[in-house]
């Protein structure tokens, strides 16, 4: 049976591979997001940075785990949602989060 859910949730890993030195170094956090439908993404290309940060600030119910430059844990907020959004490495890792989620893929498959 199918359950049909208004605004359903779900919660992944985000792995973001940040540039560091001559390589990169993966950093995790977790956010929770909602399962957009049709209606919430028409009109959203993805195809440019402004829409692929519109997907998000829809798609992102919540970050956690977030911190700053000291390693001190900093709370989420729409400032903090818009520090993240604007690096490119960690659009990308959110995205690529999402869709692992909707898809019910897992790490390994």
């Amino acid at each position: 049976m199918f359950n049909v859910l208004e605004n359903p949730t779900f919660t992944r890993p985000v792995k973001v591979q940040v540039p560091k030195g001559d390589s990169v170094e993966e950093q995790t956090f977790k956010a929770t997001f909602n399962a957009l439908d049709d209606a919430e993404t028409d009109g959203l290309s993805m195809i440019d940075t402004d829409s692929t940060k519109e997907f998000l600030r829809r798609a992102v119910l919540t970050m956690d785990e977030l911190a700053g430059e000291n390693g001190k844990p900093i709370p989420y907020s729409e400032d903090t949602r818009e520090a993240v959004l604007s690096k490119p490495y960690a659009r990308i890792a959110l995205m690529a989060a999402y869709h692992t989620g909707m898809n019910g893929l897992l790490p390994g498959n």
